[in-house]
């Protein structure tokens, strides 16, 4: 008969300072994301240190422990765990929905059936991060037994440069009584690398007011280049408010992703774009067609020129792309940043990634002009421009592109400056203001 033993653990990490003797006379409890556990074996506090039993705890870690008789040895192996996160994870790559409507109709089924590890395999990465703890709180297993979800419907509401697409999900509920209810989840759809996952849920829809929606058919830009207005125009004949509007572009001017909360920069607004604006409760200039400073601006559709559009989720930005470009590549390097600074002078004191599309005709023997974007922290961004240090032996710093909240997007100075075949071409395709930034959540 095999001998039941008892293994304890110090904890060190728990107790950096002495553990009164009061515990000593008194009961310790253990508590496991805010749980109590209980165990056979109570925790002990000897020579001020505390030691609790390490089966609870290793197993509660998700490992797998056990009693080595023959080598009188304690066996604590968390490769299955690591196991079991990999099979995860490469069944949720061979799964992920590959269009739009199959994601959202996947992450419904999760609400539906109660799966939040359904629900949970078609988020987007920071999603994820944001929705894991709520998950595990309800142990993988959401909503209520009662009332339960009979069925549900979904309706595509707006689609944004065919990479976003914001969709309505009406849930119908229903219990004994056969009573039925419905309930109302957004859903935001976006292409992640080529899968379709989930970005954002709300619980309400957008209820602005809209003044008018229509199509951008002028831009006016200012001295800086920054959007100053835009004209809209609206051919349809069942019309929401006006059919022409000069908008401006005030400082308070908002600038959604659709009817997602997602803010954009002015540099999306271009000829051909459609939008719905809402104006600010400032008087209104009643010439025809009105002229108001615009409080909202929803972008709900871009023109369909064939263009492809490159995502990237780590920084927060899209660069759309001739269709000529579809087959690039991306390559990663690196800037450095040297010191201008007497006591550091000439030292790298700063790195970050430069990104650079690549033409799918690039070959060794025939390259072609790259597009590089250099990304700079804000900081890093604003000692560069306060001349801490330079990037580069050219007599010009990089020029910025555009920005989020966290990043700065700019272009290489001389980036083209052995003009290699297709530099015609990616000039012509940076004067679009392709780059266009997001925030990421």
């Amino acid at each position: 008969m095999k001998k039941k033993t008892f293994i304890f653990v110090m904890v060190a990490l728990l107790l950096l300072c002495s553990v009164s003797s009061v515990f000593a006379h008194s009961s310790i409890k253990m508590y496991f994301n805010g749980k109590e556990v209980f165990s056979d074996v109570s925790p002990k506090v000897v020579n001020g240190r505390l030691l609790v039993p390490i089966r609870i705890i290793t197993e509660r870690l998700g490992a797998l422990i056990k009693w080595n008789e023959k080598h009188n040895s304690v066996e604590i192996n968390f490769e299955e765990l690591q196991a079991q996160k990999t099979r995860i994870s490469l069944l949720e790559s061979a799964l992920a929905p590959k269009d739009p409507d199959a994601a959202v109709k996947t992450w419904a089924e999760g609400v539906k059936t109660r799966n939040g590890a359904l629900q949970y395999a078609v988020m987007t990465p920071e999603l994820k991060e944001e929705s894991y703890s709520d998950f595990v709180k309800m142990n993988w297993s959401t909503g209520t037994s009662s009332p339960w979800i009979k069925s549900f419907e979904v309706y595509e509401r707006s689609k944004v440069n065919g990479e976003t697409y914001r969709y309505e999900v009406v849930f119908t509920y229903t219990d004994s009584t056969k009573k039925t209810f419905t309930d109302t989840q957004y859903v935001t759809i976006i292409n992640c690398e080529g899968n379709w996952l989930v970005s954002s849920l709300d619980k309400f829809d957008v209820k602005e007011r809209i003044d008018i929606k229509g199509e951008i058919t002028r831009v006016t830009l200012d001295r800086n280049k920054k959007v100053k207005s835009i004209f809209v125009e609206d051919d349809k004949a069942e019309r929401k408010g006006y059919d022409k509007a000069n908008v401006l572009i005030g400082s308070d001017t908002i600038i959604y992703d659709g009817y997602t909360d997602q803010k954009l920069r002015d540099s999306v607004l271009k000829k051909g774009v459609e939008v719905e604006v809402t104006f600010t409760d400032d008087p209104v200039a009643m010439i025809y067609p009105v002229t108001a400073e615009a409080k909202i601006i929803r972008v709900i559709d871009e023109p369909q020129d064939n263009s492809i559009v490159y995502r990237n989720t780590r920084y927060g930005f899209s660069f759309s792309l001739p269709k000529s470009w579809e087959g690039y590549t991306i390559v990663t390097d690196q800037w450095e940043g040297i010191s201008l600074e007497r006591a550091k002078s000439g030292r790298v004191v700063e790195r970050g990634p430069i990104l650079s599309i690549r033409h799918p005709k690039w070959t060794s023997k025939n390259p072609r002009q790259d597009i590089p974007i250099m990304i700079f922290t804000l900081e890093q961004w604003k000692s560069l421009q306060q001349g801490k240090f330079s990037v580069g032996a050219a007599p010009v710093g990089p020029t910025e592109l555009d920005r989020n909240s966290k990043y700065v997007f700019a272009l290489p100075a001389r980036y083209n400056y052995a003009f290699p075949t297709g530099y015609e071409e990616v000039e012509r395709i940076l004067e679009g203001n392709p780059l266009v930034p997001f925030e990421n959540k």
